[in-house]
């Protein structure tokens, strides 16, 4: 469907809004936590989503990308059932910061579309998404946006006697089985919750056939304990993740490989409330992790294995009097990432991070102004190719309006800057999950987003409207682009090189060459959304919710970045009462025809979802859950992912999962 239509079909579908969904009723508002300043997500100067577990557990599915996917400007990287990251406005890799509970999660997602993120949505209590640039807070990482996954493995509540909560569902496009069960306990001032998580899945099915090695198998163990009262609380955690998973075989019919991934992840964070000169909290976050990945050949024998082991911690001190919010923080990491293996494309490199940061907000009641500044220092260090050091400024400045009941503008300008990866300086080889051999460049320079994002957003009880419109102005945009060549490697002869594609030998195996250059480019784009209650009957209230999302990427000097997401329109009806729930939905992707020089047009598709939920108690001591995806069968590729031309999303699926909470 084209740009046009799908304007025309929102602007349909929002005619469905009656006056009477106007009506005056007081909600209360979500609180989103994740941003230095805690505020409600209404009143937020970027856009903010939150997701609760009844949320995470309807969008459920393969890795964190995928179950984050129908959120309004997210999309994911899809490549294959476990390893799905996600892009936010056309942003990913790294400019998109990954959290759990607000510290960064040591992995090597970043460093191949292929590795999966050890966050996961099977045993979150929330996700929280920010949309735009978070470098204020987050560093540079976070130039593009941030997603945190928060769970209770530190608990953050006292808990009186025992309290359990458990999943089990079951999915039959995969023949998927997933569980998770958290237990938690109290005794006086120290609570304690224990954690466990599996999920695994089978080759799935899609209109053109089983997706062929597609299978995943994922373990995750919790523990951990926290002081709690009046004064705050803290506490220590730690996290262990199994994570299995197979991979497309690179060749029709030969058999494929897997990963085996590792990471022990050991956690303390704490909120206090204070009295020190002007600050009334502080509160801090610490983590360590060791990761260890290993690809397997289709024979079974190990092959290159990444290594990832690191700390991050940060402090935060809080001050609100009257009209005067703010908070001061510092953030520190240390990663060391090492590949090892005949086919490791980056040698051993240390990541150093130090960041100051400071961040107010002035209320005036009827307006507001809001602005920050940060610095940060980055150290890399990599033993074949020496060290780099970058300086980073980012600010941003924003003006609030209140200009009704129920209303909220704003608009804010910022400049962040985010300096190259280990990656993208220091990468030299063949990376076989891309098919192609990448070169990093060693003299490149730290790259500028000058930004401008607008919001209007209006909610009343039965009725939300929200619209975003954003541009980003990269100066020195760091892009993974075609350099012209092939890399060839002769088996038979035990020889490789580059030459032109019409040089290489015949019987040798090819392999494009990219690199990491840095070009000027523009992102532009929104999000809109709206919902509203239409009317009741028999015993339901039917609301209407609609949403559509755009990003528009290009290079100054001519051509398009690789692997934008097309713009997409959700429509929806629900139906609800106290005791069942009943969805249904339409999602259209808009084909993609923007594309970079080595990619290739991805058509558009309509996916038709559906699903019923009932509460035999009315309230979340137990619900029950049939949900179906793509009901229609429909081929549908993402634009977004390597593997698009190879492999298409999943086909039919029904999907049924008993939740229960006491």
């Amino acid at each position: 469907m084209h740009l046009t239509a799908l304007m025309r079909g929102f602007a349909a579908a929002s005619i469905l809004i009656p006056s009477a969904a106007f009506a005056q009723t007081v909600t209360e508002p979500e609180i989103v936590v994740t941003a230095p300043l805690e505020g409600a997500r209404i009143e937020s100067l970027q856009g903010a989503d939150i997701l609760r577990r009844d949320d995470i557990v309807r969008n459920l599915s393969g890795g964190l990308g995928d179950t984050l996917a129908s959120q309004p400007g997210v999309s994911s990287t899809a490549f294959g059932a476990a390893a799905s990251r996600p892009i936010i406005r056309g942003l990913g890799e790294d400019r998109v910061r990954v959290l759990q509970n607000g510290i960064g999660a040591i992995d090597a997602s970043t460093a191949s579309p292929d590795h999966a993120v050890t966050a996961d949505g099977l045993d979150a209590e929330r996700i929280e998404i920010l949309r735009g640039a978070a470098a204020l807070a987050y560093g540079g990482n976070a130039i593009g946006g941030v997603v945190n996954v928060i769970d209770q493995s530190i608990p953050t509540r006292a808990i009186d006697g025992m309290r359990v909560d458990a999943l089990a569902g079951a999915s039959s496009v995969d023949d998927g089985r997933q569980g998770a069960v958290s237990i938690g306990f109290g005794a006086g001032a120290v609570a304690f919750r224990l954690g466990a998580g599996a999920r695994d899945t089978d080759p799935y099915d899609t209109p053109l056939g089983v997706v062929e090695n597609s299978w995943t198998q994922l373990r995750t163990l919790t523990g951990g304990a926290a002081l709690v009262g009046d004064w705050g609380h803290a506490g220590f955690a730690v996290k262990h993740t199994q994570d299995e998973y197979g991979l497309l075989p690179h060749h029709a019919g030969e058999a494929g490989g897997h990963i085996e991934l590792e990471q022990t992840r050991y956690e303390s964070r704490g909120d206090f409330r204070i009295q020190a000169g002007p600050f009334d909290r502080l509160d801090y976050g610490f983590q360590h992790s060791d990761y260890e990945h290993t690809e397997f050949e289709a024979d079974g024998q190990p092959g290159t294995v990444f290594l990832s082991s690191g700390w991050e911690g940060r402090l935060e001190a809080h001050h609100r009097q009257g009209r005067l919010q703010g908070a001061i923080g510092v953030q520190l990491t240390d990663i060391d990432f090492e590949a090892i293996g005949e086919e490791a494309f980056i040698t051993a490199t240390t990541t150093r991070d130090t960041g100051v940061f400071a961040v107010e907000r002035w209320d005036a009641g009827v307006w507001g102004i809001e602005g920050g500044l940060r610095f940060e220092r980055r150290e890399i260090e990599n033993v074949s190719n020496g060290a780099r050091q970058f300086e980073n400024w980012s600010g941003s400045a924003g003006v609030f309006f209140r200009p009704a009941q129920n209303w909220f503008l704003g608009a804010t300008v910022a400049r962040a800057q985010r300096a190259p990866s280990a990656v993208e300086l220091f990468s030299d080889g063949l990376h076989l999950a891309t098919e192609s051999y990448e070169i990093g460049d060693s003299a490149l320079n730290q790259e500028t987003a000058n930004s401008f994002e607008a919001s209007a957003r209006y909610t009343n009880g039965p009725f939300r409207l929200e619209a975003n419109i954003f541009r980003v102005s990269f100066d020195g945009y760091i892009a993974l682009v075609e350099r012209g060549d092939t890399f060839w490697v002769d088996e038979v002869s035990g020889t490789e090189g580059f030459d032109p594609p019409d040089a290489a030998p015949t019987d040798a195996e090819q392999f494009s060459v990219f690199h990491f250059v840095q070009r000027d480019a523009d992102f532009i784009g929104g999000e809109i959304s709206a919902s509203a209650r239409l009317f009741e009957a028999g015993g339901f209230v039917f609301t209407a919710d609609g949403a559509y999302e755009i990003v528009r990427a290009s290079f100054d000097a001519g051509g398009h970045p690789p692997r934008i997401p097309p713009a997409t329109l959700t429509l929806g009806l629900e139906a609800q009462n106290d005791h069942w729930t009943g969805r249904v939905e339409t999602i259209d992707v808009a084909d993609q025809t923007r594309l970079a020089p080595f990619e290739t047009r991805t058509d558009g598709y309509t996916l038709v979802n559906a699903g019923v939920s009932y509460r035999p108690f009315g309230d979340s001591r137990l619900t029950l859950r049939l949900d179906g995806r793509n009901l229609t069968d429909e081929l549908a590729r993402a634009h977004t992912s390597f593997l698009k031309d190879d492999q298409a999303l999943p086909g039919r699926n029904l999907r049924f999962t008993v939740a229960t909470q006491f």
